[in-house]
């Protein structure tokens, strides 16, 4: 049976919120053995967000397939701890704020001193350096403070609207994992590891390059344009049949222009002069929307959807979170998983969103209750006895489960 790409590869997750527990997932899912240091002195505040830390749905998705080491790291005791960990461990990955891991005694510098080939991650919202390192961030925050939101709205809103599904952190938990399968290839080369600082902030500037390459050049300051777009008219999510339902259609060239007049019919006004070209629709796009959406609002999202798809043209209906549980492609695609919490029960939760022909992922597991794997850490990689660990459980070292 093909083996996991990350299976032997140890990883210590320092992690809170977003981006480097996302990233821990991220790496457990694809075979590492990801271990998150907490304790319930210093909890990964989405643990905190509600009755229960072990019960918490934003936490238990970006936690799973890790196992977690209750640890104070306030006590030498339990510093040493980790610094024994760290010996045997490839990867770390930290987003505290600014000067916590030093004031530990576990930022880089110290850590190479125990593991010189360690890989060793850091994401702030505003990077280490520099005159805001030390700022608290949170990821809507950050994608006003990148100039994302400048962007992210509609010409008529009085404000940025934005959204707060795809945040900075979790845009950055990905690059992170990009960085260190780069950083474990160079390791596996040259026998070196290294350290990787990801501002959060530069993750979600990078985003906008279209409009900061407009201004360098054309002096242009783009704002924000909904759903439309400055090369492709019809491009925007217009009403259908129904109560509040919708399709996206976007048709890029002249070509798709002329398919998606005969799928709707050929009307009369699709073939008036000034929609005949790509540049004509965008100038008389106001009413060109208007039109469309008389046509749309004939029909369901799904008839639109694949009567414009049979014809070529890129159209597609607009979902909301349950529909895409039963999306007859999503489905298709396995794109989400059954997992049984021990707490939370049974959840349907993302799958891996790519298939790998010669490996075989192993499967989802359940994000941990806060200690659920002290005794098991303790005993299988740091070799410690029962009477040891249950010192150091009595001196409020190690903090284990009480589910």
């Amino acid at each position: 049976m093909p083996s996991a790409p990350l299976q032997g590869i140890r990883v210590i997750s320092f992690g809170t919120g977003a981006v480097i527990p996302d990233f821990g997932k991220i790496l457990g899912e694809l075979g590492a053995d990801v271990i998150k240091i907490e304790s319930r002195e210093n909890m990964d505040f989405m643990r905190t967000i509600g009755a229960d830390p072990d019960n918490i749905g934003g936490f238990n998705e970006s936690n799973r397939s890790k196992r977690s080491l209750g640890v104070n790291l306030r006590k030498d005791k339990g510093r040493d701890l980790v610094r024994s960990l760290i010996k045997i461990t490839d990867i770390i990955g930290e987003n505290f704020r600014g000067g916590v891991m030093k004031s530990h005694g576990l930022d880089y510098e110290n850590v190479r001193q125990i593991k010189p080939d360690i890989i060793y991650v850091s994401s702030q919202g505003f990077g280490s350096g520099g005159p805001f390192s030390d700022y608290q961030a949170y990821g809507p925050m950050l994608s006003a403070a990148s100039g994302l939101l400048s962007l992210w709205a509609h010409p008529t809103d009085p404000y940025p609207v934005g959204a707060n599904v795809p945040l900075p952190d979790h845009m950055a938990s990905k690059q992170a994992v990009f960085a260190v399968i780069a950083a474990l290839d160079h390791r596996r080369r040259t026998g070196k590891g290294q350290f990787i600082d990801m501002s959060q902030v530069e993750v979600a500037a990078g985003l906008i390059g279209e409009a900061c390459l407009d201004y360098t050049i054309n002096k242009r300051i783009q704002k924000p344009s909904g759903n439309r777009s400055p090369y492709a008219a019809p491009h925007n999510c217009y009403r259908c049949k129904g109560n509040d339902q919708w399709c996206a259609i976007s048709v890029s060239t002249d070509a798709e222009w002329q398919a998606f007049r005969k799928a709707i019919g050929d009307p009369p006004w699709t073939r008036e002069p000034r929609f005949t070209d790509v540049l004509g629709r965008i100038k008389n796009v106001e009413e060109l929307d208007k039109l469309v959406e008389e046509w749309t609002l004939q029909h369901e999202p799904s008839e639109v959807m694949n009567t414009l798809q049979n014809a070529g043209v890129a159209a597609g209906v607009c979902l909301r979170p349950a529909e895409t549980l039963t999306d007859p492609q999503l489905q298709w695609l396995n794109a989400f998983v059954e997992v049984d919490h021990p707490v939370a029960g049974k959840r349907i939760y993302p799958n891996v969103p790519f298939k790998m022909s010669e490996a075989k992922l192993p499967p989802s597991r359940p994000a941990p209750i806060l200690g659920q794997h002290t005794v098991e850490i303790c005993r299988e990689l740091l070799k410690m006895s029962d009477s040891e660990i249950s010192r150091l459980k009595d001196e409020g070292v190690l903090e284990v489960s009480t589910r």
